[in-house]
């Protein structure tokens, strides 16, 4: 896409982007607002979205570094462990729609631990010599998985609204 509108550094990739995350923020600004009680400032974690990509899109490591990948991926792990656990604990406490939600809830869950899995393989395998013969994951699995887990909580969100009290 040289030489066009949608070369990467352009202005127009670059308002694209910077307004992709703040109209993230303000969606969630304006859900919160939405749900929250009058005089609340809980919509104020609205800025969260913004400030973490603030300061994430422009962190740049120069070389590999082996802990990050695992303090992050302990973190994940533990992470998803304590939903599994938080699960079960809370499991025989729904019934009906309730319940069925939980359970496509957790298969969210576990399709998003997936494609942490993926990533972790993507990210990691050309920095590592014994990884070298195996299969380079592919980025097709690591959308599918995503999109997976995205639907399957979308819909378990969608389910826990019912019967709700409105």
């Amino acid at each position: 896409m040289a030489g066009t509108i949608w070369e990467i550094g352009s202005p127009v990739v670059s308002l694209l982007g910077l307004f992709t995350i703040i109209g993230i923020g303000a969606l969630v600004m304006g859900a919160l607002i939405y749900s929250g009680k009058k005089g609340s400032r809980f919509w104020l974690w609205g800025f969260v979205p913004i400030i973490v990509f603030g300061m994430l899109a422009f962190w740049e490591i120069k070389s590999y570094i082996p802990a990050i990948y695992g303090i992050g991926g302990g973190i994940i792990t533990i992470t998803y462990m304590a939903a599994i656990w938080f699960w079960i604990k809370n499991h025989d406490n729904y019934e009906g729609t309730a319940k069925t939600e939980k359970h496509i809830e957790l298969l969210g869950f576990s399709f998003l631990y997936i494609t942490s899995l993926f990533l972790c393989l993507l990210i990691r395998q050309p920095n590592l010599p014994g990884l070298a013969d195996q299969p380079v994951v592919s980025s097709y699995s690591i959308l599918a998985t995503f999109s997976i887990s995205w639907i399957l909580l979308a819909i378990g969100s969608h389910l826990s609204g019912q019967g709700q009290k409105n």
